[in-house]
């Protein structure tokens, strides 16, 4: 029975005046909720007759208005009708559901709304609305199909490892730096997918992009002389830098195993003095200083912190004091502080010059002569990726406005795929949380539709046939050999 007269109409929302609630009842998992049409004669629509009953038939519809787990359906008593006059047969219609469908529509755009949330899969938004994770996923993939936004003045192009398959293990995404929203993901990075898609875009629109953000992936970087005509190519400060870093590294990685293998051959050494066969042994005090202090080369040196810190160890508390561990560290090495003063000059350079891409040019050449008459190899090699990336790393001493906050405010800002590094977070998150992807288009759809500021769903749904990928082909099926074995 209705309780405590509640207007159900306006607690389940249905903007439907021509129904009423004749009962309620309720379960430990839901409630189920009675629902008729309001007596009144029924009209043809054909001729305009007064049309006849001709019995009643039950609707069992899924509304799932409560985010608690419970379920609620609708029982909808649904007349059956007939015209004596042009003999015609129909049912009664309501605004809430459409014909032959179990769901009410309200289920469709709480879909929607909730797969705007990378976090949650198919399978929990389905438990949450008492629905099929495949009725999920199908109903995204109708009513979501957005389209490539317009090329940006300043684009930036990165890709995100997302492993769909062998052939599309990273997938290219191009962003508006400006504002922050991507334009588009490709399926993969290959100069021929890379083509076929600038192809197809107009010329008037691609000559429109002044700056192409990107890494030093070559693919990236010689768009701007094919497919973006007018536009610069602006190598990010983070990729230009991070190659000295990484030579930095493994440089300290060859002198930390010259150590190990000191200390396996002591070792060796003790076994034989011994008769022992011990296999290790702990790592001397140069190998943990090797593992655990390299920052003191690796870190911006203005960006150490020289404060003393109290460490916990075996036996209690104890002071470290950094500089005395930079000085030990340091003469692990008779190579470190020069390789350390070469990495400062240029992690120097990059922060100088701002908005002066003249300037950046001179010192540039400077630093490119410094490291090729270098002894060390490691920077002779820098310096020859420098030169064959010279005008990218220039241009990305520009500063231009953009908008980075909730107000839309136009700040001046350097130009950098950092909006980029920080935009790739989300399909990772995504692909942890659904533990591996395979459908792109579904995939693409799904992040698109999360990321971008005011997405439109499509009014008219795709078919079925339009969201279904053929599947893989069936094998053979030998049904002889099959019953042979089974007899055996």
């Amino acid at each position: 029975m209705i309780q405590n007269n509640i207007d159900f109409n306006a607690v389940l929302n249905l903007a439907d005046d021509s129904v009423e609630v004749t009962g309620v009842d309720t379960f430990p998992n839901g409630q189920v909720v009675h629902i008729q049409k309001k007596k009144a004669a029924c009209f043809c629509s054909e001729c305009g007759s007064r049309c006849r009953s001709k019995g009643i038939r039950h609707r069992e519809i899924n509304h799932p208005i409560f985010h608690d787990g419970r379920t609620l359906t609708l029982d909808v008593e649904t007349r059956k009708w007939f015209c004596p006059v042009c003999n015609t047969y129909f049912y009664d219609s309501f605004k809430f559901v459409d014909k032959y469908k179990q769901n009410s529509i309200i289920t469709v755009l709480l879909i929607l709304d909730k797969m705007k949330d990378l976090n949650r899969t198919a399978v929990s938004i389905a438990q949450e609305l008492n629905v099929s994770d495949t009725f999920v996923h199908q109903t995204f993939m109708q009513f979501v199909d957005l389209p490539r936004l317009e090329l940006s003045e300043v684009l930036c192009i990165d890709e995100v490892y997302l492993d769909l398959d062998r052939k599309k293990l990273y997938q290219v995404v191009l962003l508006n730096w400006t504002t922050g929203e991507p334009i588009d993901i490709l399926p993969n990075r290959y100069k021929s997918t890379l083509d076929d898609y600038f192809r197809a875009i107009p010329k008037e629109e691609r000559d429109r992009v002044k700056f192409l953000v990107s890494d030093m992936y070559d693919t990236y970087t010689n768009l701007t002389g094919t497919w973006l005509k007018n536009a610069v190519s602006v190598i990010d400060t983070f990729h230009h830098t991070s190659p000295i870093i990484n030579l930095l590294n493994q440089y300290i990685n060859r002198v930390q195993k010259k150590y190990q293998k000191r200390d396996a051959e002591k070792l060796e050494e003790e076994n034989y003095r011994n008769n022992r066969d011990n296999k290790t042994r702990k790592d001397s005090r140069e190998v943990k200083l090797l593992k655990h202090c390299r920052y003191f080369i690796l870190k911006n040196k203005d960006d150490i912190d020289y404060t003393p810190k109290q460490r916990k160890g075996k036996n209690g508390y104890y002071w470290t004091n950094p500089y005395q561990l930079e000085k030990e560290f340091m003469a692990l090495d008779e190579n470190f502080y020069e390789l350390r003063e070469l990495k400062e000059k240029y992690i120097r350079f990059t922060h100088d010059h701002m908005n002066d891409p003249e300037g950046a040019r001179e010192e540039l050449e400077e630093l490119i002569s410094l490291y090729k008459n270098s002894r060390f190899g490691d920077f002779r090699y820098f310096a020859c990726t420098l030169d064959n990336h010279k005008e990218g790393i220039i241009a990305s001493f520009t500063f231009l406005s953009a908008e980075r906050s909730r107000e839309n405010e136009q700040v001046l800002h350097r130009i950098s795929n950092g909006i980029m590094e920080s935009f790739n977070n989300f399909p990772k998150d995504y692909k942890r949380a659904a533990n591996g992807v395979v459908n792109f288009d579904y995939t693409r759809n799904r992040i698109l539709w999360a990321t971008r500021h005011n997405p439109s769903m499509r009014a008219v749904p795709r078919s079925k046939s339009e969201i279904h990928t053929p599947g893989k082909p069936r094998g053979a099926y030998n049904k002889k050999k099959k019953d042979e074995e089974n007899v055996e």
